[in-house]
């Protein structure tokens, strides 16, 4: 029996995200491909004219400003329409953070074809990362950030408008601490980062969860900190430092009015249990 070579048709990624290939073309009528399938996902944007597309019984009316996925292994066909042939730019990627990629720009196997909503900047970075990845300017870091500066093009802004706008701003404040608590930030930055009033963001915080921002950034920090002083043999120095404080000092003053403990007496009674 003849060895199998290739085991799985889609193979199993261990980057993140990777680009394969990128091409443009102006079709001529009729002009079409497949049926076949595909090693990795492509992304076909059409700039002008129109066409259709073919894929599980389904039939897809594409036209400019308009554009559709395919997923690897699954049998597509898709064919430029006969007086008003589309031209389009592709591209093909692969990569383990693929899926929530697509998640966020609203596509999956059940949502196949997009709008672009960005007037205009999908189409403009899609060529350039065409013209720079075939004529090789630049190198693969230059490629994958005009890929994810594609992606962002395609994610709605209006993909939160079904939560209330207080909502939306509290996440969006709960995660830029969450994710910037280490760094020496100040409440006006979080602010910043909303584009809002600092006075509105506090009125946010007292009346959702009952603190004000400085307070949850405070406890967020004392937090992180507590599981560090139990499961690491971090300095209190280092632990200061690492969850944003500006020195020891200050890092025990806030410990100590928090918790009516020492960081080095907590750290002693929670790895003596």
């Amino acid at each position: 029996m003849p060895q199998k070579l290739i085991p799985d048709y889609h193979v199993s990624i261990n980057r993140p995200l990777i680009l394969y290939h990128s091409g443009h073309e102006q079709c001529d009528p009729s002009h079409s491909f497949g049926p076949a399938i595909r090693p990795h996902y492509l992304i076909h944007f059409i700039l002008h004219g129109q066409g259709y597309y073919y894929v599980n019984g389904v039939t897809h009316h594409v036209k400019a400003g308009e554009g559709f996925l395919i997923y690897p292994g699954i049998t597509t066909y898709y064919i430029a329409d006969e007086t008003d042939p589309w031209e389009y730019c592709w591209i093909g990627f692969d990569g383990y953070d693929v899926p929530m990629i697509l998640k966020n720009c609203g596509l999956s196997q059940t949502s196949l074809v997009f709008t672009d909503h960005s007037n205009g900047s999908l189409w403009n970075s899609l060529i350039e990362l065409e013209h720079n990845f075939t004529e090789r300017k630049g190198n693969e870091m230059t490629y994958l950030g005009q890929l994810y500066l594609c992606f962002s093009h395609m994610i709605k802004e209006t993909d939160t408008t079904s939560k209330p706008v207080y909502e939306t701003h509290m996440l969006k404040a709960l995660d830029y601490i969450q994710n910037n608590y280490t760094y020496d930030i100040k409440i006006t930055d979080v602010a910043k980062h909303l584009s809002m009033d600092r006075t509105y963001l506090y009125k946010l915080f007292m009346t959702h969860i009952k603190v004000s921002p400085q307070q949850y950034l405070i406890r967020f920090r004392l937090d992180i900190a507590q599981k560090l002083l139990s499961e690491t043999d971090l300095t209190v120095t280092e632990i200061a430092y690492s969850c944003g404080f500006r020195d020891a000092s200050s890092f025990n003053k806030h410990f100590k009015n928090l918790l009516n403990i020492t960081p080095t007496k907590y750290r002693t009674c929670s790895t003596s249990l």
